[in-house]
């Protein structure tokens, strides 16, 4: 058959239940009688793996000549979990679209097998590649882990956790072919135990405990409500790894091994260590946070320097309770230190144009203490806590005065009767703030506003409003 009838034959048996998703790619997903039909789109070529229920052949498209990988799924196999587990892969692949995350081209089902159509990831696993080269430089490390690390913020983006992270899961896109100096492409694979949640907060947190133990964070192991960070452990495994070959955290059993997960005591012995950065040794501390709170996030591993190279900054923690950690642990730190030297140049205390008024001086002229009043303003940062203590010196200097209580309850000062009333001032208005009232035999009379903690609140007499800058309203 001519490589144009078999492309037409195949579009024919799809076309009466092709579907294709909503989210952000259209991906074919055909459901057919058998695998004859899919032998007439595509020719199978070697094997390139094999799991518990599941093979994975390099496929050639019979009409475009393009390679691909065919993972091909046995459905009674695979049983019920099985199947569930393919079809949460199949359906967070439909709806992702990222360069460093690996690319579902079509889906396949009939009614003993399901095949998943991606790209075609010549250069095989990372665990083979590190294998090979026993560890990596710290140059290809970071390049390696800035590509994981924004596939990371992508699918944490979308609330999906991958949950399995490990160098197994990593496909590297391009073969070497002995190019020492060209970087690998890397591409994420293997949703199955992927999730996707519904947001943040307590009640989209996670609790299943899966994974491969190795890689496997402290919380996950402790089955304890988790999240996406469980990744961000994952990626500092596989940091580790690929630094000096080995995982940070092995045992002989797995009880013994998750044991020293819990502890998460960081290793750098060893010759291959003498030549890594104190730099990168700072982000896998980071990243192996036995307490998820104080890891950094993926976004934050992006960010660091470095992953982006900048070093003209110190590195300082992103996570508030880190940053509060490290003070407490060292807070003569010389990174500490430069910041608070460089915040000693800034002042905090407010300019004099934007000095918020304290107290309000109402003068009132007029032997009935009616008519135009003038409003005098006075300088207390501390108004709003009811402070007495005066602040900067006013331009009138003040005599002290006793005051003396009378029989009535009002108060003497000097020969002068002085009534309370409640009034406070907010803002630019005085409601509702006890305040002082002279009364002097000139005829004038001056409102001050008084502490509330200093007098009683007068039930006697209400308060007058006034406005800043403005017409009093009359005093009743």
């Amino acid at each position: 058959m001519q490589q144009a009838d078999a492309s037409e034959v195949g579009k024919k048996m799809a076309s009466p239940w092709t579907r294709a998703s909503s989210a952000e790619r259209k991906v074919p997903h055909t459901r057919m009688e058998d695998e004859s039909a899919i032998q007439k789109l595509y020719s199978f070529g070697k094997k390139l793996g094999q799991g518990s229920f599941g093979v994975v052949y390099e496929a050639t498209h019979m009409e475009t000549q393009k390679k691909w990988a065919i993972k091909k799924v046995n459905r009674k196999k695979a049983g019920s979990s099985g199947v569930k587990q393919l079809e949460r892969e199949v359906s967070i692949l439909k709806s992702v679209n990222h360069s460093h995350v690996i690319h579902l081209k079509e889906v396949f089902e009939t009614p003993k097998r399901m095949y998943l159509v991606t790209e075609l990831c010549e250069g095989g696993e990372l665990k083979e590649l590190l294998q090979m080269k026993k560890c990596f430089t710290e140059e290809e490390t970071r390049h390696i882990i800035g590509c994981l690390a924004e596939a990371i913020v992508y699918l944490h983006k979308q609330d999906i956790v991958h949950r399995d992270l490990k160098l197994e899961n990593i496909l590297v896109k391009n073969n070497h072919g002995g190019d020492e100096n060209e970087m690998p492409c890397i591409k994420v694979t293997d949703f199955g135990l992927s999730v996707q949640k519904s947001g943040v907060g307590s009640e989209n947190m996670l609790q299943a405990t899966c994974g491969t133990p190795v890689y496997m964070a402290p919380e996950v192991i402790n089955a304890h409500d988790y999240s996406q960070q469980c990744d961000v452990w994952s990626v500092g495994v596989i940091m580790y790894m690929l630094l000096c070959g080995e995982p940070p955290f092995m045992s002989s059993s797995e009880d013994k091994l998750f044991e020293i997960i819990r502890k998460g005591e960081l290793s750098f012995a060893g010759l291959v260590w003498d030549s890594i950065s104190d730099a990168a040794k700072k982000v896998l501390r980071c990243l192996l946070k036995v307490d998820p709170a104080h890891r950094i996030t993926a976004s934050e591993l992006l960010d660091n320097p470095w992953i982006t190279g900048d070093t003209s900054l110190p590195v300082m923690p992103t996570n508030v309770l880190e940053m509060m950690k490290q003070f407490r642990d060292d807070p003569e730190d010389r990174d500490w230190v430069e910041l608070r030297d460089s915040l000693n140049g800034v002042s905090l205390s407010p300019s004099p144009e934007r000095t918020p008024p304290a107290e309000a001086e109402v003068t009132s002229t007029g032997s009935d203490h009616e008519g135009s009043e003038e409003v005098s303003l006075k300088d207390d940062p501390d108004r709003s806590s009811g402070s007495s203590k005066p602040s900067t010196p006013t331009r009138k200097r003040q005599r002290k005065k006793s005051f003396v209580s009378t029989s009535n309850g009002d108060l003497k000062r000097n020969g002068s009767i002085v009534k309370s009333s409640s009034g406070t001032c907010v803002g630019s208005k005085v409601i509702n703030a006890p305040s002082i009232r002279q009364v002097s035999p000139k005829g004038c009379s001056k409102t001050r506003l008084a502490n509330p903690k200093l007098l009683p609140h007068s039930t006697e007499n209400k308060a007058s409003q006034m406005s800043i800058g403005g017409r009093a309203k009359k005093a009743t």
